[in-house]
């Protein structure tokens, strides 16, 4: 049985995305997104949490054409681990969202403004 694995975020791409063919043909696009987040502190202490996302197919030509650094979307997905061993042989993790649904939510008048 498989678990449940879903991930919904909303924020703001950090780099425009890249987009890329593998050699069976199909596309992916990756892009970070960050999420702000504030704690209750008097202060007003606030942290920034940046996630991978690796869109495909169709999904990742249209994030490729419409979406740039600054975006704002919302994502939907499953949490997928990456591990590997680098030339060293030392192991090494990534956690990232393969996404099912992404939604632009900037409007072309906020993106005018802030070209």
């Amino acid at each position: 049985m498989n678990n449940l694995s879903l991930a919904v975020l909303d924020g703001n791409l950090t780099r425009d995305p890249e987009m890329k063919t593998i050699k069976t043909g199909k596309v992916v696009t990756t892009f970070t997104v960050a999420m702000n987040h504030e704690y209750g502190s008097k202060e007003g202490n606030k942290s920034v949490s940046y996630i991978s996302i690796e869109t495909w197919d169709k999904l990742a030509e249209n994030c490729a054409a419409y979406l740039k650094k600054g975006s704002r979307v919302t994502v939907s997905g499953s949490i997928r681990e990456d591990r590997w061993k680098d030339d060293e042989g030392k192991s090494h993790n990534r956690h990232k969202v393969v996404a099912m649904t992404v939604r632009f939510d900037s409007s072309k008048e906020k993106e005018k403004a802030a070209a």
